[in-house]
Protein backbone atom coordinates (compact mmCIF):
# COMPACT_ATOMS: atom_id res chain seq x y z
CA UNK A 1 0.00 0.00 0.00
CA UNK A 2 1.19 3.47 -1.23
CA UNK A 3 2.51 5.82 2.42
CA UNK A 4 2.95 8.97 0.52
CA UNK A 5 1.86 10.76 -2.63
CA UNK A 6 -1.73 10.62 -4.46
CA UNK A 7 -1.40 12.89 -6.98
CA UNK A 8 -0.24 10.57 -10.70
CA UNK A 9 -1.92 7.39 -9.27
CA UNK A 10 -3.68 5.43 -11.60
CA UNK A 11 -6.51 3.03 -11.54
CA UNK A 12 -7.15 0.69 -14.20
CA UNK A 13 -10.01 -2.17 -14.93
CA UNK A 14 -9.04 -4.58 -17.63
CA UNK A 15 -6.33 -2.53 -18.86
CA UNK A 16 -8.59 0.60 -19.42
CA UNK A 17 -7.96 3.59 -17.03
CA UNK A 18 -11.48 3.98 -15.15
CA UNK A 19 -11.43 8.18 -15.05
CA UNK A 20 -9.91 11.73 -14.06
CA UNK A 21 -9.70 10.03 -10.33
CA UNK A 22 -10.53 11.83 -7.77
CA UNK A 23 -9.91 9.33 -4.60
CA UNK A 24 -8.54 5.50 -3.87
CA UNK A 25 -9.73 3.98 -1.00
CA UNK A 26 -8.14 -0.06 -0.76
CA UNK A 27 -8.35 -2.11 2.11
CA UNK A 28 -8.09 -5.59 3.45
CA UNK A 29 -9.34 -6.80 6.31
CA UNK A 30 -10.35 -10.23 7.82
CA UNK A 31 -12.95 -11.49 10.37
CA UNK A 32 -11.96 -12.14 13.67
CA UNK A 33 -13.26 -15.35 14.67
CA UNK A 34 -13.74 -16.12 18.55
CA UNK A 35 -12.16 -19.63 20.04
CA UNK A 36 -12.50 -18.69 23.76
CA UNK A 37 -12.64 -21.53 26.00
CA UNK A 38 -14.72 -21.07 28.78
CA UNK A 39 -11.13 -22.28 30.36
CA UNK A 40 -9.80 -18.96 29.03
CA UNK A 41 -8.63 -15.83 31.22
CA UNK A 42 -8.96 -14.09 28.41
CA UNK A 43 -10.54 -14.00 24.87
CA UNK A 44 -8.75 -15.86 21.82
CA UNK A 45 -9.24 -15.69 17.90
CA UNK A 46 -8.08 -16.99 14.85
CA UNK A 47 -8.53 -14.92 11.80
CA UNK A 48 -10.70 -15.36 8.60
CA UNK A 49 -9.67 -15.26 4.80
CA UNK A 50 -8.28 -11.44 3.81
CA UNK A 51 -11.52 -9.42 2.37
CA UNK A 52 -9.89 -6.69 -0.09
CA UNK A 53 -12.18 -3.87 -1.28
CA UNK A 54 -11.16 -0.98 -3.38
CA UNK A 55 -13.08 2.05 -3.90
CA UNK A 56 -12.51 4.51 -5.98
CA UNK A 57 -13.95 7.86 -7.23
CA UNK A 58 -13.69 9.32 -10.04
CA UNK A 59 -15.16 12.84 -12.17
CA UNK A 60 -18.27 11.88 -14.28
CA UNK A 61 -20.05 8.74 -14.73
CA UNK A 62 -17.25 6.07 -16.16
CA UNK A 63 -19.17 3.49 -19.07
CA UNK A 64 -19.16 0.25 -16.42
CA UNK A 65 -21.79 -1.40 -15.43
CA UNK A 66 -22.53 -3.21 -12.32
CA UNK A 67 -21.30 -6.98 -12.23
CA UNK A 68 -18.65 -6.18 -14.43
CA UNK A 69 -15.54 -8.42 -13.68
CA UNK A 70 -11.95 -8.13 -14.36
CA UNK A 71 -8.66 -7.33 -13.57
CA UNK A 72 -8.21 -3.90 -10.97
CA UNK A 73 -4.96 -2.79 -10.68
CA UNK A 74 -3.85 0.33 -8.38
CA UNK A 75 -0.92 1.97 -10.04
CA UNK A 76 0.07 4.14 -6.61
CA UNK A 77 2.45 7.49 -7.52
CA UNK A 78 5.20 6.28 -5.13
CA UNK A 79 5.76 2.96 -7.35
CA UNK A 80 3.80 0.42 -5.53
CA UNK A 81 0.58 -1.64 -6.58
CA UNK A 82 -2.01 -3.04 -5.46
CA UNK A 83 -4.10 -5.91 -8.11
CA UNK A 84 -7.00 -7.58 -7.76
CA UNK A 85 -6.51 -10.34 -10.10
CA UNK A 86 -10.22 -11.22 -10.59
CA UNK A 87 -12.48 -8.51 -9.48
CA UNK A 88 -16.10 -7.50 -9.77
CA UNK A 89 -17.99 -4.03 -9.53
CA UNK A 90 -20.06 -4.35 -6.91
CA UNK A 91 -21.31 -0.70 -6.11
CA UNK A 92 -21.31 1.96 -8.89
CA UNK A 93 -23.09 5.68 -7.02
CA UNK A 94 -23.40 8.85 -8.85
CA UNK A 95 -24.17 12.57 -7.43
CA UNK A 96 -24.16 16.33 -8.78
CA UNK A 97 -24.82 19.21 -7.09
CA UNK A 98 -25.29 23.18 -8.18
CA UNK A 99 -22.35 24.08 -9.76
CA UNK A 100 -19.95 21.17 -9.11
CA UNK A 101 -18.56 18.34 -10.70
CA UNK A 102 -20.66 15.13 -11.54
CA UNK A 103 -18.54 12.34 -9.47
CA UNK A 104 -18.83 8.60 -8.98
CA UNK A 105 -17.31 6.10 -6.79
CA UNK A 106 -16.73 2.29 -7.93
CA UNK A 107 -16.61 -0.14 -5.48
CA UNK A 108 -14.66 -3.80 -6.49
CA UNK A 109 -14.06 -6.79 -4.42
CA UNK A 110 -12.80 -10.34 -5.30
CA UNK A 111 -14.34 -12.25 -8.11
CA UNK A 112 -15.84 -15.64 -7.91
Amino acid sequence: MANDGFNGSTVTFDSVAVGDLLSIDYSDSVEAIDTTDSADTSHKYLTGIPDPECSVEVVGVPSLSVAATGTLSVAWFDGTTDTMTASVLTEISSSGSVDDKISTTLTFKPAA
